[in-house]
């Protein structure tokens, strides 16, 4: 067993050479292993010194030392034996050809978005449920549009409806983004948008980062196109930037696809200081930054910490803008939009025919006309306000009921925690025996080996009667 020791002054220390990384003891720690790693000075298989004996060297609490090697066990840098200790793991092997199998996709998430069971038992579904006054004014708009006369021949501009594009551009400029109309491209929602950024730029064996927990559309779509999922764990301000930059070392992947907005499904978004921190590993390790923002619109104006999408900091560089409409209008009638800048722009256009030839052309009129007449804004704060009131009404729920929900800046979204022991995906299958729809902790973090206590709830859907019959239900898993 190789020591290893640094001076604890080195506040600066890096193990590549690259630009400095977080100064705190956790991230020297880690800094120090990568570097006798790198060196040769810790070779495959070898047994790392136990976190006391480290702690001891450095100088640092067992704590520290704890919270370091977890973060190289995600990296990959490390493996640990139980009941023997940590130890340096065996260096990745390149594929030698493109892969050919490819990982099964688990459609089994995708109920919570086609269900047949009513919203008001469905507690884990991804749809908004939008007050009537909401869908009559959808409606009026959408009747409108239909009897106005369309022109029906041709498949139209392959970019998207132009009138549409300039209404985004304005949009983006609001929230002060300047991007010229032809960086701007739509698509039928912002779930295909991801398709066509994924299609492409990803092939298969090729390694691309994701969030834990993150969305299980994403995962799925990156299975679909056979890439290699690497996972960085999301904290309250974003993700985990050790992990990331350890990743990113090891494995040099193409693309980190995550969102800087309200992601799903905790609900939390990217701190600035964070944000550039993401833009600049981007830039150093030539990576694609794939910003899934389709609940930004549900970002109400707080006086809270600043949090801005990423293609607000990148300037069309590394950021590719992925976003979409569908929960403020309604998945049926949603438009997706991609915003990039040139040098992704030419593969963006080959690709994008392979999610339909034609443009949608009656939802892109109607939220043309939503954007155009100021509806969509409008709407945009009904709706944050309706998810405000749900969310704290269910939160007070869940505090009664002992059960912790992570901190939020808003959304359709609470991730809760039931508590130690509590198997959420049996816990899913007792509640859909009973005729409820909830969406388990195992849907959103499927790389994980042991079962997940969280769940994730729609504060428009989750009834009175689900949460009597999850109450039920956990009171029967603990029995």
């Amino acid at each position: 067993m190789t020591g290893l020791s640094h001076s604890t002054d080195q506040d600066t220390f890096t193990a590549t050479g690259g630009p400095d990384v977080p100064t705190g003891q956790t991230a020297r720690v880690i800094r120090t292993i990568a570097q006798g790693i790198a060196d040769g000075v810790l070779i495959a298989d070898e047994r790392l010194p136990s976190i006391r004996v480290m702690a001891d060297t450095h100088g640092v609490s067992r704590d520290t030392v704890q919270r370091a090697y977890d973060k190289l066990v995600a990296g990959g840098q490390i493996y640990a034996r139980r009941g023997s200790g940590f130890y340096v793991s065996p260096p990745a092997l390149m594929p030698a050809a493109p892969a050919t199998r490819t990982a099964p996709v688990d459609l089994a998430p995708f109920q919570l978005c086609h269900s047949t069971l009513p919203l008001d038992r469905s507690p884990g579904s991804g749809v908004l449920r939008h007050e009537p006054s909401a869908l009559e004014e959808l409606n009026r708009v959408l009747k409108s549009v239909a009897s106005s006369g369309l022109r029906t021949t041709g498949y139209g501009d392959p970019a998207g409806y132009l009138p549409l594009r300039e209404q985004i551009r304005i949009k983006l400029g609001l929230d002060g983004i300047d991007v010229p109309v032809d960086a701007i491209m739509t698509v039928p929602g912002c779930i295909a948008g991801l398709g066509v950024v994924i299609r492409a730029f990803v092939r298969p064996g090729g390694r691309v980062l994701v969030e834990d927990p993150c969305s299980f559309a994403h995962v799925a779509a990156l299975l679909s196109q056979g890439a290699e999922i690497l996972h960085v764990p999301r904290k309250a301000d974003g993700p985990d930037l050790d992990v990331l930059r350890l990743l990113c070392e090891r494995y040099r992947p193409v693309m980190f696809l995550m969102s800087s907005l309200i992601q799903n499904p905790t609900g939390n978004c990217v701190s600035l200081h964070t944000a550039r921190q993401l833009i600049e590993i981007a830039k150093e390790f030539e990576m694609i930054l794939v910003d899934d923002v389709g609940q930004g619109d549900l970002l109400p104006a707080t006086g809270g910490r600043p949090v801005v999408p990423l293609l607000l900091l990148d300037h069309l560089d590394r950021v590719i803008h992925v976003g979409g409409s569908s929960r403020i209008l309604s998945p049926e009638v949603g438009v997706g939009h991609i915003v990039a800048g040139d040098r992704y722009q030419d593969m963006l256009n080959r690709f994008r025919p392979l999610n339909g030839l034609g443009n949608l052309q009656i939802q892109e009129r109607v939220l043309y006309r939503f954007l155009d007449e100021g509806l969509y804004r409008r709407r945009c704060e009904r709706i944050r306000g309706q998810l405000a009131k749900g969310t704290i009404a269910l939160r007070q729920h869940f505090a009664g009921m002992g059960i912790t929900t992570t901190p939020s800046m808003g959304g359709l979204f609470l991730w809760a925690d039931l508590g130690g022991g509590v198997d959420t995906l049996e816990l899913a299958r007792r509640l859909l025996a009973r005729g409820f729809l909830s969406a388990p902790g195992k849907h959103f973090r499927p790389a994980s080996t042991v079962s997940s206590s969280e769940m994730r709830f729609n504060v428009t859907t989750t009834s009175e009667a689900a949460l009597q019959v999850l109450a039920d239900g956990l009171s029967s898993l603990r029995d």
